[in-house]
């Protein structure tokens, strides 16, 4: 036999080894428990002679029949009775079961090579599941489920040849090849359905739970039906005697199961229920169930308002953008958000897929760095490494070392190694004395270069940061495993010494470059909001992203970096820069396959790879703000779709909430080096970490203009800009149109037809006008028009229009009856049929020929019902004027003549184009609009109860929904969004007064404020000159306060404020000053205290009456002053510098009198105080005195009565002892 053949067998014994070892590790032998032990033998003896014999026998049969009902019940749920137990025991070990499973599936994969396509899937699906921080259990059970379908495949190990054929002439590998592609393509489409899941609200998921979780339990049984197509498979195969007739299957993967076949998988999911999960449902039953949260807004935000539901902030107010989410992804369809979510996770596979690759490329190329022995000598023979393992093995140390001692000991062995001058490249080769393998060391003096240059850097003073570089989890310790995922990390072509260097110097160097880069660009951001070209519409939409709390979590982040002043930096330039640039070319090029979305941890992982997630913070925080940048840079171009910055916000979210996670893990190691963490974390990553541990600190150490380096950041290029918005347009539009007149085009395609059509559906010809109404209110989406066109047969088609689009109508009549048809109709919207989705609804009705009214029912496509319609002949026009049923009751003949009088009336008007009619018009439009945004903002938001909605004006907004023109409802509902985006909604501030969302102006007291900014009073405007307080304040409409228009961020808001009190000193000594004399900018007339003050840098010395300012809508005719400045409001004057000491004494006198009118005043007060309060104790006082007279005179009445009662008796008692008689009974 030659040698290759018995090395070919021994590694096919080896692999068979580690599979059935594999094997064993997952799965389990079954035990027989006592209980099972029992009722076997109870069985035995039963069965040992004739059951029917038994007196169990007849037992059993007398209770099954007569209580058969219970029995059957009972038989029903035993069938599907779940171990509980076992599945949670199977979700706590899923993460470690499933690693050894994917490395016994590989080393399956390795023979049989066709099963290699569900193993990858499988594993990349499970990893990217692993990756997330936060697991839904009914995820994991779903995915128990496809780790037991593939745990079949390990039965392959019984068969070593996929080639060879059997009886009837197939090979395992052409079996079981077309099943594997399906079982991969279900995978793939598994783990878009979990992470689809796993990204929506609790309330969503619990919310449409029939939908999300019905779409799980169908994978469930799908891969059980997978399962025992693998097994039939292989049983098919081993059957037919491919392998020795006596090879049996052990049936090792019967008891690998974790969840049996036939549990009710909705019943398991109720039991795997959170606490949390379970008060919602309770909530939601409350509330009238998940149909009436999903359509009613009331009843959303209610449930939302549940602490349980996670959708308010820190003071108990709901989040609007969180609800506004949540009311999305309940309206939409579970299979278009599967659609839309696929893109992204077949991006996200890919990357996982080529992470597989990447990993085992990188371990064959580092792992030929040094062939280790079979035969271990100990710890240091686990190093790769050659230097290192010498360095370990010198030292003598274990499985770990102390992390300085060992950079202190690596900084000595290259210090006399390169001071050698005798070293030269060379092969070394020696034997293990035990007689195994040979070890062969590669190695060269330090590496490909001279690496001499590196010492300077590797010294006592930079051991901190190289510590950091080797132990990756911060405990303090390095072991083996960090010691080679360092050195197997380092770029192709670097020396050990090289990458240490890096570490050590050029890593500080590079973040710091990117820092200040990223300041710059946040710079600019803050920038863009206030530039005068930027339209109206775009500034709420920058707002909302400019406010995100991550962003401010990467403004800390870069204050926090320790600065790098080193000025030598050419070196470090020629050494580092094409690391750095291909570093960040790699991110950017995973960045582009995700399109930019960083969805979550998972999604993160993929793009920075295994390690510390600071080594690729700062370029990836730059490459991702840098593209958020080029979208804002459009804003001054057109107006930005409302969600277009939704993306970029989550995607720095996600990064940070990974940063969180980090100094988590960190302050959780230094807690158990030393007390103070903070300091330890300080020095962490040159102190990245500082200001996001400590908030206190960054509240004080906003970022100033001038303390950052001068960063000029590259032009974007006009090519660049066009790749920008390709690669944004993929998945939406930068850009909106949000007014939409286009509407008015095609109005008049819908005229009344003279053409009557054939006798016999003659009168569905023509223009229909009605409403289609939803079943639980009565509500329309408004007027809609129907243009019947063509009628052949029993078929007709059309167009029309609604609110929402124009549209084309197919149907046909299915039934004649005397009074009429019965047709059926399905209208398709033409703007989404041009984007490719058929979108539309089906209408089933009856045509009544004598009124010429079609009435039925409307709903989606292939769906239920949602409601009713009902079309008539009526002209659009004319609905507006038409009487309602009560009117029509009391008067027919009234109601009739009035409406055809305001049908005429309002035709002349058109024709005439007369004044009146466009004033009309525009009274409707301006009433609509403002009723329509007021309703839009009262669902996302809380408002003040004088800014709610009414009945009345609830029912006069349907009333206006109802009438208005199909063209004028598509122009006026989008005025109506364009009039809501322009709102300045001041994110997460609430009024101290009503406790209501701050919408428009903004009033912030200067008096109400703590030192840090981190409390203050905040006033809307119809609380401006109201009292409030909170926890630390009460605030006087008298205080100093600041008015802002726009939104104040946290980055400009410490500037605006000391802005704000310089000019209300200045204000206060202007008015001090008796001579002067100011004129309101807006009436022109003089200004007198209280009044308000222009801060903005353009209006110096601009004053507004307090009568112009509390006007709604004021206009400023002087200097260029604009709505949107920010205001100070001055109370009362101060003296003025120019009569320093007269002004001083007028003042003090002047505060003086105040003092004592006030204290005056207030005696007053507390004088009638107290004297009410003696009036109160004076009549209490006599009340009790009263009451205690009575009670004594009472007594006394009574002891009196009974003294003379008892003389009385001892009276008559010595009367007839003194006579002689005989003496009665006493009772004295």
């Amino acid at each position: 036999m030659s040698n290759s053949t018995i090395q070919a067998d021994s590694a096919d014994a080896k692999l068979q080894a580690s599979i059935d070892a594999a094997a064993k590790s997952i799965w389990k032998e079954n035990k027989v428990s006592k209980f099972q032990t029992g009722l076997d033998k109870i069985e035995d003896k039963i069965m040992n002679k004739d059951p029917t014999q038994s007196a169990y026998y007849a037992m059993g049969s007398k209770l099954v029949a007569d209580n058969s009902a219970i029995v059957q019940e009972v038989v029903s749920a035993a069938a599907t009775t779940v171990n509980i137990k076992a599945i949670e025991d199977g979700i706590k070990s899923f993460a470690e079961s499933s690693q050894v499973l994917m490395k016994a599936l590989d080393a399956v994969s390795q023979v049989h090579p066709a099963v290699g396509v569900v193993v990858l899937a499988f594993k990349a699906v499970v990893t990217l599941e692993l990756k997330r921080r936060s697991n839904d259990h009914k995820v994991i059970v779903i995915q128990l489920k496809m780790k037991d379908m593939v745990s079949v495949l390990l039965d392959l190990r019984s068969i070593k040849d996929p080639r060879q054929k059997a009886r009837d002439g197939t090979t395992i590998e052409g079996r079981i090849q077309d099943l594997m592609g399906r079982i991969a393509k279900d995978i793939d489409e598994c783990g878009n359905t979990c992470q689809a899941y796993t990204a929506k609200h609790t309330l969503v998921k619990i919310i449409k739970s029939i939908s999300w979780e019905g779409k799980l339990s169908e994978y469930a049984d799908l891969f059980d039906q997978h399962r025992k197509d693998i097994a039939f498979a292989i049983n098919v195969h081993t059957t037919l005697g491919v392998e020795s007739a006596n090879v049996k299957l052990d049936g090792l993967t019967e008891s690998a199961r974790t969840i049996e076949e036939g549990v009710n998988m909705l019943s398991l999911f109720r039991m795997l229920d959170s606490p949390r999960e379970k008060e919602i449902m309770e909530l939601i039953r409350a509330n009238g169930g998940a149909k009436e949260c999903m359509e009613n807004d009331a009843v959303l935000k209610k449930l939302a308002a549940a602490k349980a539901s996670h959708v308010t902030d820190s003071k108990g107010f709901v989040d609007p953008v969180k609800l506004g989410e949540i009311r999305k992804d309940l309206k939409e369809d579970i299979e278009d958000a599967l659609k839309n979510n696929y893109a992204l996770f077949e991006k996200k596979m890919a990357l996982q897929r080529q992470d597989f690759v990447d990993n085992v490329d990188k371990s064959v190329v580092r792992e030929s760095d040094r062939v280790i022995s079979a035969l271990k000598s100990g710890p240091h023979d686990r190093v790769v490494d050659k230097d290192l393992h010498d360095i370990w093995k010198e030292m003598g140390w274990k499985s770990s070392v102390k992390a300085r001692h060992f950079v202190l000991a690596v900084h000595d062995h290259f210090i006399q190694k390169l001071g050698d001058n005798t070293a030269q490249d060379h092969l070394e080769t020696h034997s293990d004395n035990g007689g195994g393998t040979e070890i062969s060391f590669v190695m060269g003096k330090a590496g490909d270069e001279d690496d001499s240059w590196t010492l300077q850097y590797i010294n006592l003073v930079r051991v901190p940061a190289i510590l950091e570089a080797f132990d990756d989890d911060g405990s303090g310790f390095i072991n083996v495993v960090e010691v080679n995922d360092f050195t197997s990390s380092r770029p192709k072509g670097w020396s050990l010494l090289h990458w240490i260097a890096y570490w050590a110097e050029g890593w500080h160097y590079t973040i710091w470059g990117y820092r200040n880069k990223i300041f710059s660009i946040l710079s600019e951001m803050y920038g863009v909001v206030d530039q005068k070209n930027v339209h109206p519409a775009n500034r709420s939409v920058i707002d909302l992203y400019l406010s995100s709390p991550a962003l401010e979590q990467v403004e800390r982040l870069t204050k926090s970096v320790t600065p790098y002043t080193e000025q030598n930096t050419a070196i470090l330039e020629e050494k580092f820069r094409v690391y750095a640039n291909e570093r960040e070319e790699r991110l950017k090029n995973k960045l582009e396959t995700v399109d930019w979305n960083i969805d979550g941890l998972d999604t993160l992982s993929l793009i920075t790879g295994r390690g510390r997630i600071e080594q690729n913070l700062f370029p990836l925080l730059y490459l991702v703000l840098r593209r958020h940048l080029s979208i804002l840079r459009l804003a001054s171009e057109d107006t930005l779709d409302p969600t277009v910055l939704e993306v970029p916000a989550e995607s720095i979210s996600t990064i940070m909430d990974a940063v969180s996670l980090r100094m988590k893990h960190l302050l959780a190691v230094l807690k158990m080096r030393g007390s103070d963490t903070s300091a330890l974390l300080g020095n962490v990553a040159f102190g990245m970490f500082k200001l996001l541990n400590d908030p206190t600190l960054a509240k004080d150490e906003v970022l100033a203009e001038d303390e950052a380096e001068e960063v000029i950041l590259p032009d974007i290029s006009e090519e660049e800009t066009k790749a920008e918005l390709e690669s944004i347009n993929k998945n939406g539009s930068v850009f909106t149109f949000l007014t939409d007149p286009d509407g008015y085009e095609e109005v008049d395609k819908l005229e009344f037809d003279e053409d009557a059509g054939s006798e016999e559906h003659g009168s569905l010809h023509g223009v229909w006008t009605g409403h289609c109404s939803y079943d639980e209110d009565g509500h329309t989406d408004g007027l809609m028009q129907i243009n019947i066109t063509h009628l052949e047969g029993n078929t007709f088609e059309g167009t029309g229009m609604d609110r929402v689009d124009s549209f084309s109508i197919d149907g046909e009549i299915t039934t004649t009856t005397a009074n009429g048809h019965e047709l059926t109709f399905k209208m398709g919207y033409h703007s989404l049929r041009e984007e490719g989705t058929e979108f539309g609804f089906e209408f089933k009705g009856t045509f009544d020929t004598s009124t010429l009214e079609v009435k039925g029912v409307w709903g989606a496509l292939d769906d239920d019902a949602i409601g009713t319609f009902l079309i008539t002949r009526r002209p659009a026009f004319a609905r507006r004027f038409l009487y309602n049923q009560q009117e029509f009751s009391k008067n027919r003949a009234h109601a009739r003549w009035r409406f055809a009088l305001d049908t005429v009336r309002h035709q002349v008007r058109q024709q005439l184009w007369s004044k009146s009619y466009f004033e009309e018009r525009m009274v409707m439009k301006k009433r609509y609009i403002h009723l329509r945004v007021r309703a839009d903002i009262e669902k996302l938001y809380s408002v003040n109860p004088a800014n709610q909605l009414t009945a009345s004006d609830v029912i006069e907004m349907k009333r206006i929904e109802r009438v208005l023109l199909p063209p004028d409802g598509r122009y006026y509902e989008s005025l109506a969004m364009l009039a809501t985006q322009m709102l300045c909604i001041h994110r997460k501030i609430y009024c101290d007064g009503c406790y209501a969302s701050i919408i428009g102006s903004r009033l912030i007291c200067l008096d109400c404020m703590t030192a840090d900014l981190s409390n203050e009073i905040d006033m809307c405007e119809l609380c401006i000159d109201n009292t409030a307080s909170n926890d630390s304040f009460e605030h006087h409409p008298s205080h100093d306060s600041l008015l802002v228009f726009r939104t104040l961020h946290n980055r400009k808001k410490r500037a605006t404020i000391e802005i704000a009190k310089e000019f209300i000193i200045a204000g206060k000594e202007f008015f001090g000053n008796s001579d002067n004399e100011v004129e309101c900018v807006s009436c022109g007339c003089p200004v007198e205290m209280p009044c308000w003050l222009c801060i903005d840098t353009e209006c110096e010395g601009t004053f507004i009456c307090a009568a112009c300012q509390s006007k709604k809508d004021p206009t400023y005719t002087k200097n260029s002053h604009t709505a949107t400045h920010p205001l100070v409001r001055l109370s009362h004057p101060v003296a003025s510098k120019k009569n320093t000491v007269e002004g001083t004494i007028d003042s003090l006198h002047s505060r003086f009198t105040e003092d004592m009118a006030d204290v005056r005043t207030r005696m007053g007060t507390l004088e009638e105080t107290i004297k009410s309060y003696e009036v109160a104790v004076n009549k209490r006082l006599e009340e009790i005195i009263g009451s205690y007279e009575a009670m004594v005179d009472q007594r006394i009445t009574t002891l009196e009565d009974k003294v003379e009662q008892r003389l009385l008796k001892m009276e008559e008692l010595l009367l007839r002892v003194l006579s002689g008689a005989p003496a009665a009974q006493s009772s004295v």
